[in-house]
C-alpha cells in the first residue's frame, strides 16, 4: 500500500537504531559462588599493602626523631644566681635557643659552660655561666608545659 520513507539529516547523520532484543535470556550453566575464603584472601592482600606503607611511615618518623636534636633542661649559675631553662641546641649548631631568654646561647655542655650573648658577633657582650645540672628530654617537656 504505502512505502516507508527513510529520514536523513542534512549533515549525513542518521538516527540511532534500536537493537533488537531477544526474548530468551541466557544464564550461565554453572554459577560460580564466592566462598568466604576467597573473599578473605582477596581482602588480605589489600591490608598488607597498607601495613607496609604504615611501617615505612613509622620508620621515617623514628628516623627523624633520632636525627633531630632534642631540648635539654639545664640549670646554670653565676655569682650565686641560679637559673633553670630549656636549651635547644638547634640543627647542626645553628639556631640554638634558650626558651625563656632573649639572649643568644653558645653552649659547651661537655665542659659545663654556657655563654649568653646579647650580640652574636661581639664577644664582649657575652656572659659566662657554669652549668650545674643537665636533665633530659622529658624533664624539658615537663618544664615547657608547666610554664
Amino acid at each position: 500500500m504505502s512505502n516507508k520513507i527513510k529520514k536523513q539529516s542534512l549533515l549525513g547523520k542518521t538516527p540511532a537504531r534500536k537493537k533488537p532484543t531477544s526474548t530468551t535470556k541466557r544464564r550461565p550453566a554453572n554459577p560460580q559462588r564466592v566462598s568466604p575464603q576467597t573473599v578473605q584472601q582477596a581482602g588480605a592482600s589489600e591490608p598488607v599493602k597498607k601495613s607496609a606503607s604504615r611501617w615505612y611511615a613509622i620508620a621515617a618518623v623514628v628516623l627523624i626523631m633520632l636525627i633531630t636534636p632534642k631540648p635539654v633542661l639545664i640549670t646554670y649559675e653565676k655569682l650565686g644566681m641560679v637559673s633553670q631553662s630549656v636549651y635547644w641546641p638547634g640543627v647542626f649548631g645553628f639556631g640554638a635557643n634558650l626558651f625563656d631568654s632573649t639572649l643568644i646561647p653558645r653552649a659547651d655542655l661537655s665542659r659545663n659552660v654556657i655563654y649568653l650573648c646579647q650580640d652574636k658577633r661581639d664577644p664582649a657582650s657575652c656572659q659566662k655561666y657554669r652549668v650545674t645540672e643537665q636533665s633530659g628530654f622529658f624533664a624539658a617537656m615537663k618544664k615547657l608545659t608547666m610554664d
